[in-house]
């Protein structure tokens, strides 16, 4: 008689264990994601507050070596912490006033160039652009539905001013052809036939002069009433209705315009933090393992061990970054005003702030120096526009090739040791992860800890298991 076989069956077993260890890991998972999804739900509710303590968390680790020093000197360290805080907001006062005053005379010059950009002839060599043209007669198209609305409000449209019909010598049919047409034809060239040109008196140059004047009137008069009617154009129309869309968005969005007001207060906040940073620094020094809850143990001195080597790492990354993105900052500063770049100055002091987000500050200032140059009206060194861009793009390259092979490492050198590709997936990461602006900040430190965690207890653990076992072996 056949033994009766067991139940379950070892097959059953190793199946029952692994379908429970996949629900499992399936259960960890999704409580993994949980957790990140509340994490970042919550750190970007609290971004407002958080923001500003990271700011003055970090100035406080580039001024305390300062107050270092001049205690060594015989100041007290209130003496020392008053000396470097009053000479941080003298220095940043000073900044502000010398900005104020190059962005107030760059914007009265701004006020000064739009009448130019703002006439009939610009606007026409704007149109004959061969990379954007085709844009811009779009944009300053006739938008009928606009224009359909505009009349049966009775409103009537804005025509062409009494000099331009008189320069082009328009007739009433004519201007009455034009101001039904699209307001986007493109300057003709000459369409006169030879019996025409023959039949016309006057010199062969008095000629096509009229010709000339012919040729330009209709592109002329469709420019001017394009600029008189500006908001019955198709960019006029798109701008309406973003700026509706921008009002409906403001009305429905009082969280996020708190949010911002938060932001703005608690950025007013951050010389008051810094100061108590500087000043409560020392006993947080001398102290801090007292406030990690854990008994004494081999396990916390493990933790107090690891916390300090990261530790190590954010005061070697944010000391050298500041410095880094400051250097990188007055390059690009002082190259753009001698390239006649507007805002110049502007854009190398942003760069200096925001230089201590690798890559991202850098594109972050690179863009709108670029929309400024294409767009500026006045080109030095009689470039096109796309040259003076390319230009711009060009200083930004050249000052990120001496931080890369100059600066950075000299300055940070290897002390945090991360490959460039890995600290563009961390900006990535860390900012889906703690929200915006947080994330991106703190990207590089929290990368470097996560290395110093898998450092310390995965791949040293590794090469010491595998020592061990060769020893063994042998």
């Amino acid at each position: 008689m056949d033994e009766e076989k067991s139940f379950p069956s070892e097959f059953q077993k190793r199946t029952l264990w692994r379908a429970v260890t996949g629900l499992a890991i399936l259960v960890l998972g999704a409580l993994l994601v949980g957790l990140i999804w509340l994490t970042s739900n919550v750190l970007g509710y609290l971004q407002p507050v958080l923001v500003p303590l990271a700011v003055a968390g970090i100035v406080a680790y580039l001024l305390d070596p300062i107050v270092q020093k001049l205690q060594k000197k015989g100041f007290s360290r209130m003496k020392g912490i008053i000396t470097v805080f009053s000479g941080f907001l003298i220095f940043f006062t000073i900044l502000g006033a010398f900005i104020g005053v190059k962005l107030s005379g760059q914007l009265e010059n701004l006020g000064k160039q739009s009448t130019n950009l703002s006439n009939e002839e610009r606007l026409v060599e704007e149109k004959q652009n061969v990379f954007y043209g085709w844009v811009v007669r779009d944009f300053f198209s006739k938008d009928v539905k606009a224009v359909n609305e505009h009349l049966e409000n009775g409103e009537s449209v804005s025509g062409p001013g009494g000099d331009i019909l008189a320069k082009y010598q328009v007739t009433d049919e004519e201007l009455s052809a034009i101001t039904s047409s699209s307001w986007s034809t493109k300057p003709k060239k000459d369409t006169s036939t030879p019996d025409e040109t023959t039949q016309m008196e006057g010199s062969p140059d008095d000629k096509e002069e009229v010709v000339r004047l012919k040729n330009a009137q209709e592109v002329y008069i469709e420019s001017s009433l394009a600029l008189n009617n500006f908001w019955l154009t198709k960019g006029g129309a798109l701008i309406s209705s973003f700026r509706k869309s921008a009002q409906a968005w403001i009305f429905a969005s009082y969280g996020k315009i708190l949010g911002v007001l938060g932001m703005i207060i608690g950025f007013a906040m951050v010389p008051i933090y810094l100061y108590y940073f500087l000043k409560e620094s020392d006993s947080i020094k001398e102290g801090w393992e007292d406030y990690v809850p854990l008994r004494r143990s081999h396990f916390k001195t493990e933790v107090v061990d690891t916390l300090r080597e990261i530790n190590g790492y954010l005061i070697s990354f944010f000391r050298g970054q500041v410095l880094v993105a400051f250097i990188d900052g007055i390059l690009v500063g002082i190259a753009l005003t001698i390239y006649g770049l507007n805002y110049g100055l502007l854009i190398g002091v942003v760069m200096a702030m925001l230089g201590i987000i690798p890559f991202i500050g850098n594109i972050l200032c690179l863009i709108p120096a670029c929309i400024i140059a294409y767009f500026q009206y006045e080109i030095p060194y009689d470039l096109p526009q796309w040259g003076y861009a390319l230009g711009v793009v060009i200083i930004f390259v050249v000052v990120q090739q001496i931080n890369s092979l100059v600066t950075a490492p000299k300055i940070v050198g290897d002390s945090v040791g991360l490959h460039p590709m890995t600290v563009i997936f961390s900006m990535l990461f860390w900012s889906l992860i703690l929200g915006g602006f947080l994330g991106a900040l703190l990207a590089v430190p929290l990368t470097a800890a996560v290395k110093v965690l898998f450092r310390r207890y995965v791949w040293d653990r590794q090469t010491l298991d595998s020592d061990e076992a060769s020893a063994s072996t042998a």
